[in-house]
């Protein structure tokens, strides 16, 4: 897996390189106008593969453009209901980047072939994509991966397209081959020992291959109104349905959408002294933070620890509201300094069901424990804007995440204490973006990773935030958002000696003052 981020790191860092040394390429990315492509909404169904489980539908919100991706040339990419971007050559190469929403799950429904089983959930996928198109077939390879650890699994998916295109619409006809390796599959197929019912036997998956065709098509009502869709049937692997809780040896889905194009985003012109555009931003905002904290502590000999849940083993409270900082300084047209700070302490008691272990301490059940946690969170970065206008911007970012995570457990009737303290500072790359939908409201996301395997340290960090911002006046603006951090770190360092994972996001409501 890490041999797969270090191909696609290279291949950003080659793409990147050849945007930095090509003053022509900046300008069309640059000059780049999002009123070329259009909103829309869209209805989408899928049969649900799980035993018992109803197939869904959804209702959604969709940008897309007259024509489909197959048949442009444009660096911003919508593919395959994901969204990303990409570099397409005079001789037919693409080279990007994508991601999207994996909807294989479970549902919201309740049903009695599935009680018992851990919740497979939606999720976040991205990673590279390479195409060619020197032949009037069309080729593309996208590894996804998942960022947001629920699995350390991947997803790899082979396209064979033969796009056609005409003056008022398209068809793009496929053929799929997606490839699904051992964790991913373990995550979303297998059933544990402890899961096992009589009539549900333990089930370890393997990897899977699944082919599929799909139709993508197309057709112009106006010069302003699009109507568009997709069929697909996807064939399940063995290795799928030999799963008992999966009822089905192939997949049907299916979509239509209609999309409207009448200028609906801001003009691309930009004014320097648009309150939108200050030279220095604070942000402080609060959020109901759900979290999942999970500590192994090993002993001074190196010998594994129990894994601690510190939620539901130690009884530490499971949501919290948090007081979050952030600020940015702009300091050139193109260029800015970031800067965020949040911390969170949690303090229990519980009696525990169970022996403890942890570290070298050995807490026996029927003990009332104490326990501490504070995490505090130091973020900052240098970003720059391949693109800044009054319409759109986008950047790319480099800087460091500093972590710091203490856990206590103490107990008084013995006076035994165990600690584990992780503190490491972690370099993150990432992107950001922000569309203005009008002249005082606009919509932001931001994504921050890293990956390590390297020396004692392994892990890895996702930082994402999706928000949406009103100016109220020239220096003031409120708004909500979306946040997500999830950390992963094991190491044999003398202040982590052992594995680390923390998982938490929620709601936020923010307020900012600018100048």
């Amino acid at each position: 897996m890490n041999r797969m981020w270090r191909a696609a790191a290279l291949s950003c860092l080659l793409l990147s390189s050849e945007w930095a040394h090509s003053d022509s390429l900046v300008d069309y990315v640059r000059n780049y106008d999002l009123n070329n492509y259009a909103l829309g909404i869209s209805i989408s169904g899928k049969q649900n593969l799980y035993s018992g489980a109803k197939d869904s539908s959804i209702l959604y919100p969709l940008l897309t453009s007259f024509r489909p991706a197959a048949l442009t040339d444009d660096w911003l990419l919508i593919r395959g209901g994901g969204l990303g971007v990409r570099w397409v050559t005079e001789n037919g190469w693409q080279l990007g980047a994508i991601g999207r929403i994996q909807t294989l799950g479970f549902g919201d429904f309740e049903t009695d072939d599935l009680l018992g089983i851990s919740a497979r959930k939606w999720t976040l996928e991205a990673g590279p994509t390479i195409g060619w198109r020197g032949w009037p077939v069309h080729i593309n390879l996208t590894t996804f991966f998942e960022p947001t650890n629920r699995h350390d699994g991947s997803v790899s998916e082979l396209s064979f397209q033969i796009p056609k295109g005409w003056s008022r619409g398209y068809f793009v006809p496929s053929i799929d081959i997606t490839h699904q390796n051992a964790d991913y599959a373990d995550y979303y197929y297998s059933v544990t020992p402890a899961e096992a019912t009589a009539t549900r036997p333990a089930f370890q998956a393997s990897a899977a291959t699944n082919v599929s065709v799909n139709l993508q098509w197309g057709y112009a009502l106006s010069d302003r109104w699009l109507l568009m869709g997709n069929l697909g049937l996807e064939r399940l692997d063995s290795d799928i349905t030999a799963s008992p809780i999966v009822d089905r040896d192939q997949v049907f889905s299916a979509n239509v959408a209609l999309a409207y194009n009448a200028n609906v985003f801001q003009p691309r012109e930009y004014d320097g002294s648009a309150p939108r555009a200050p030279q220095f931003e604070l942000r402080i905002s609060g959020f109901l933070d759900t979290i999942d904290t999970k500590v192994t502590k090993d002993t001074v000999d190196g010998v594994p620890g129990f894994e601690v849940d510190i939620e539901d083993y130690l009884g530490a409270p499971d949501e919290e509201t948090v007081l979050q900082v952030d600020a940015t300084l702009r300091f050139a047209h193109y260029h800015r300094l970031e800067f965020g700070y949040f911390e969170l302490g949690r303090r229990s008691t519980t009696t525990l069901k169970n022996d403890l272990e942890f570290g070298d301490e050995l807490f026996p059940a029927g003990t009332d424990v104490n326990v501490g946690v504070d995490a505090k969170v130091f973020r900052a970065g240098y970003a720059y804007s391949l693109i800044r206008n009054a319409q759109l911007e986008l950047a790319v970012m480099a800087g460091l995440h500093i972590i710091s995570l203490d856990t206590d457990i103490t107990t008084d009737p013995t006076g035994q204490t165990a600690q584990s303290i992780a503190g490491t500072p972690l370099p993150v790359i990432g992107a950001q973006a922000s569309v203005f939908l009008g002249e005082k409201t606009a919509l932001g996301a931001k994504l921050q990773f890293f990956r390590t395997d390297f020396d004692r340290y392994e892990g890895s960090l996702n930082y994402a935030m999706l928000d949406l911002q009103r100016q109220l006046g020239e220096n003031v603006s409120v708004g909500f958002a979306y946040n997500y951090y999830g950390l992963k770190l094991s190491s044999r360092d003398s202040d982590v000696n052992g594995y680390l994972k923390i998982r938490h996001h929620g709601p936020m409501v923010f307020f900012s003052v600018s100048y």
